[in-house]
């Protein structure tokens, strides 16, 4: 008998309105572990009446009380650290070396982070004549609903949920159907930090029933979105209908450039964790590799030996870096991908087959996949693919490696990595991207800047930016001087 989670609707748990479940399932086993309720129209509705009623009396709450609640379900977040981690690596597959370590001190981190700049946001007084004060404020927008992807269950709530709640928005969260029970733990978390009724309200259930009921509310002010470019775009036509402020979060198709001058062996390192990370189930991994000529076979040579030390297998076991793909749908697509490429011309480096161990026969295992003299019209260059499956090509030139890395559709992120600052600089400014590392790849902090451009989508995550995501802002005009007429109103007659 697996456990039965309920939905977190004005401050109770209960059951869908529909009386149905969705069954989870651990990618690394194949075995359901849990239930999470299958909502309908009927909960969202609910859901956003709660939201509505909870906005007045939250967005009014000084900034220091709201803040104080994240930094209280900050510690309980540590305090749980171990049963966090276990779960998300049950129902999401990524080894508990990672959730451990990784996913929950993060989303403890930057709920401290959230709380503590956003004390510091302020407003401006507006010199616009000694006749009236001019100045302005930021406001909640009110209800948001908050539309989270499955490669980060808990981390990518966290990193939309922290700068909604702390700015006075009340939140509607629909996590993952696949991968929801994290999201509802972290739920329990803030209601015992003291989130009052109706401010955080999180219902499970299908996207195309629960999501676009969400985004065709008019109750809700907008919605914050992390996921792929089809449902992004879907999201934007329909939120259209009300005018609703989105933020989309989306797909990339990350460039990885290494230039003459550029250490290998730290290239491939990075390379390593910015291709693999997460079985590459991550929106910036690095997916298409452009090597100068002079340094492509040993680069080549030694990534596919880097690639071939990495453990997959037992995610509960510490020593185990690379776990499945997050569903069996996801693993047969990224498969299609594999072989699309081997049509294509492609040539196979490493893996290309499904693992088949003792540990990863009943799971959604992806093998490190590396091709090489690859060309930018193959499928592998231009599409997401979102699995531990990368492209090799070469390049002659500096100007030539910048026209490859800008021929694609999206434009969330890549790595430049060369000896040379100044090459590098130059190319990050012409790269067009919403973020380029150089000599690295895949580092995000709380303190900078998350988001693309192009078919990446638009709007910010993390940062101080963020907060302008999730407020409005209002400018005031104060009349001082008192006179019947002002000095203007002559130009009326």
């Amino acid at each position: 008998m697996v456990d039965k989670y309920k939905v977190l609707i004005n401050g109770e748990w209960l059951d869908s309105s529909t009386g149905e479940y969705i069954k989870i399932v651990n990618p690394a086993t194949g075995e359901i572990i849990a239930e999470a309720p299958k909502c309908g129209v009927e909960d969202v509705s609910k859901a956003v009446e709660a939201a509505s009623h909870a906005a007045p009396a939250w967005g009014a709450m000084p900034m220091g009380e709201r803040s104080k609640i994240l930094l209280k379900a900050s510690r309980l977040i540590m305090e749980r650290q171990e049963e966090l981690a276990n779960l998300e690596t049950k129902e999401q597959g990524s080894p508990i070396r990672k959730t451990m370590n990784f996913d929950v001190p993060l989303c403890a981190e930057q709920l401290e982070y959230f709380a503590g700049t956003a004390r510091a946001i302020t407003g401006e007084t507006l010199p616009v004549g000694p006749w009236c004060m001019s100045s302005t404020v930021r406001e909640p927008l009110g209800v948001v609903g908050l539309i989270t992807p499955w490669n980060f269950p808990a981390l990518m709530v966290i990193w939309k949920l922290g700068a909604a709640l702390v700015t006075g928005n009340t939140c509607i969260v629909k996590p993952p159907s696949t991968a929801p029970l994290t999201t509802l733990k972290l739920g329990e978390i803030f209601v015992e930090a003291g989130v009052p009724a109706g401010v955080l309200n999180i219902i499970t259930g299908p996207g195309n029933i629960v999501g676009e009921a969400l985004v065709t509310n008019p109750k809700v002010a907008k919605i914050g979105f992390t996921g792929d470019t089809v449902t992004g775009k879907r999201i934007m036509q329909l939120a259209s209908d009300t005018v609703k402020q989105v933020g989309l979060e989306l797909g990339g198709k990350n460039a990885f450039v290494v230039l003459e001058d550029a250490k290998i062996d730290s290239a491939v390192e990075g390379a390593v964790f910015g291709a693999f990370f997460n079985s590459g189930q991550v929106c910036a991994a690095a997916s298409r590799f452009y090597i100068h000529e002079s340094l492509y076979d040993e680069f080549a040579k030694k990534f596919v030996a880097a690639a071939k030390k990495l453990k997959y297998g037992d995610t509960m076991n510490m020593e185990t870096v690379i776990g499945p793909v997050a569903y069996e749908a996801h693993r047969n697509y990224v498969e299609s991908c594999v072989e699309k490429a081997k049509k294509a011309g492609a040539k196979l480096l490493l893996g290309g087959k499904r693992p088949n161990t003792a540990d990863t026969k009943n799971g959604f295992f992806v093998a490190p996949t590396i091709f090489g003299d690859c060309t930018n019209d193959m499928d592998i260059m231009q599409e997401e693919i979102f699995g531990p499956v990368v492209a090799l090509a070469r390049f002659k030139t500096n100007e030539e490696a910048l026209k490859l890395t800008n021929d694609t559709r999206f434009g969330l992120s890549a790595s430049v990595w060369t000896e040379n600052i100044r090459s590098g600089i130059n190319m990050a400014n012409q790269i067009k991207a919403g973020t380029v590392w150089i000599n690295d790849h895949l580092i995000i902090f709380c303190e900078t800047p998350w988001g693309g451009c192009k078919e990446s989508g638009w709007g910010k995550d993390l940062s101080t930016m963020v907060f302008d995501e999730y407020t409005k802002l209002k400018h005031i005009y104060i009349d001082l001087i008192e006179q019947p007429e002002k000095p203007w109103y002559g130009i009326l007659k």
